[in-house]
């Protein structure tokens, strides 16, 4: 079972590390938004500034940053229940996205949010003391 959950944290690591430098470089092509125009148009507004597509916005720069943090803390094993902690708002935020503009492209949002709740639910003796 060891195995099983050292598979699942690296490439939950690896996931977030591709996602999180693609938002740097967009080496990968964006999600296809046909017929669905509030996602592209709400996708173009949190990644562009101002009315041309020529401008960086902050917010993806900055979700970017936080997955590969994550990314390379699941990695390289340090500060994992930190790392799970920080990822939380980020996988509810994506499930969210796809599940109200983009339903067509929940597929990977709700693998990283199963993967990020399973390693919680491992990690979870390190969780006890906030709730006592």
């Amino acid at each position: 079972m060891k195995i099983v959950n050292l598979i699942i944290r690296v490439g939950l690591g690896l996931l977030l590390l591709t996602f999180g430098l693609n938002k740097f470089f967009w080496f990968m092509p964006d999600f296809d938004f046909t017929g669905y125009p509030e996602a592209e148009h709400l996708f173009r507004a949190l990644r562009f500034s101002g009315q041309e597509a020529t401008g960086k916005g902050y917010v993806m720069g900055l979700v970017g940053f936080t997955e590969v943090l994550v990314g390379l803390l699941l990695v390289i094993k340090k500060w994992v229940p930190l790392a799970l902690v920080i990822l939380v708002p980020i996988s509810v935020n994506i499930v969210l996205f796809h599940a109200f503009v983009n339903l067509p492209n929940i597929g990977p949002a709700l693998l990283v949010a199963v993967l990020n709740g399973y390693l919680m639910y491992k990690y979870w003796n390190h969780y006890r003391p906030l709730f006592a």
